[in-house]
């Protein structure tokens, strides 16, 4: 019997486009679709008025200039310093023909996230993804037909296995792991807990040395800065 080819690999563009548009902003959103990103990511917390926010830091800080935390700040304020809610930055994506991978940064916006995207009404175009386990839990058992990932950071073996562990355990269908924890044998682990994996990379170097390999094992999607170069790569221009 022949083994299917894997799916293609999605080009996933972090924080929408933060290297040629405002990170985590609506105008992200259509460049990174214009650079051929199948997906786009943002990071999601709450406002003071409970909404879903796109916003990276827990502060506004680095890139609004604004020594406040998000969570005291009211939606009006907020979008007048150019903060999208989640309810925004779906309904650009479905304009613009990409999915939104929606990172919950704060565990107190798991509700206001699960809110936006079931007005959306399309869970099809919506990866769910958090680095808190109870957050991941919440989002599997109140949208079973999402695709919901387990993100973390690992740099050895067995934290690479407890990643795995633990995201099966919960019941995702995914994880999104650093660079430097994605390698083919750990795709195959995933896949024999039934998981997908995604991979963030952080350096351009090393996504041009691995990305073409790990494709070819089956990674699912390539989170990126350089969303460009990743779709050169896979379509094997680089």
């Amino acid at each position: 019997m022949t083994t299917p080819a894997p799916a293609p690999t999605l080009v996933i563009a972090h924080r929408t486009a933060p290297r040629d548009a405002r990170e985590n902003s609506l105008d992200g959103i259509a460049t990174a679709a214009g650079f051929g990103a199948d997906v786009v990511e943002v990071d999601a917390r709450r406002s003071r008025d409970g909404t879903a926010v796109l916003l990276h830091d827990p502060w506004l800080l680095r890139v609004q200039h604004l020594p406040l935390s998000v969570k005291w700040v009211r939606d009006a304020r907020l979008a007048r310093l150019g903060v999208p809610t989640l309810a925004d930055a779906l309904e650009v994506a479905g304009e613009v023909g990409v999915r939104l991978a929606v990172d919950t940064k704060d565990a107190g916006a798991a509700a206001a996230v699960l809110g936006a995207v079931r007005t959306g009404g399309d869970t099809d175009r919506v990866l769910l993804w958090s680095q808190h386990m109870p957050v991941v839990r919440s989002y599997v058992r109140a949208l079973p037909d999402a695709e919901v990932a387990l993100l973390r950071d690992t740099f050895e073996p067995a934290a690479h296995d407890r990643l795995l562990a633990d995201a099966a355990a919960i019941g995702a269908r995914a994880v999104s792991a650093h660079e430097d924890a994605v390698t083919p044998a750990f795709i195959a682990a995933a896949a024999d807990r039934g998981l997908a994996v995604y991979c963030w990379y952080q350096h351009l170097d090393v996504q041009r040395a691995r990305l073409a390999d790990v494709s070819a094992a089956g990674l699912v999607g390539v989170v990126t800065d350089w969303p460009a170069d990743a779709r050169e790569l896979l379509r094997g221009d680089g």
